[in-house]
């Protein structure tokens, strides 16, 4: 069993995640913060946290195990900022 990724290995593909958007979600979203949190009471994985101007998206560590998580995480986020709902999510690949 592998070890779970470091604060900064989860910030990392995160970052990674949001750079590989396209221009248009850039436009849309502006400025996003990536916040790492050890874990969620509700053992999410992630959620997507504006507040005012600010657009935060907490990634919860436990609950991403490896790279490819945090960067379904971070996409299933951005939906959710975009509009999307949880079926839609699912059915992208991202719920």
């Amino acid at each position: 069993m592998s070890s779970p990724l470091s604060e900064q290995e989860v910030r990392d593909a995160a970052i990674e995640a949001l750079d590989s958007l396209p221009e248009w979600v850039h436009e849309r979203i502006g400025e996003v913060a990536v916040i790492v949190e050890e874990s969620h009471p509700d053992d999410l994985m992630g959620i997507y946290d504006p507040i005012g101007e600010l657009h935060r998206i907490v990634v919860f560590r436990a609950a991403n195990p490896n790279l490819d998580e945090v960067r379904r995480t971070v996409l299933h986020e951005v939906g959710h900022y975009l509009g999307m709902d949880e079926a839609q999510l699912h059915a992208l690949g991202y719920g």
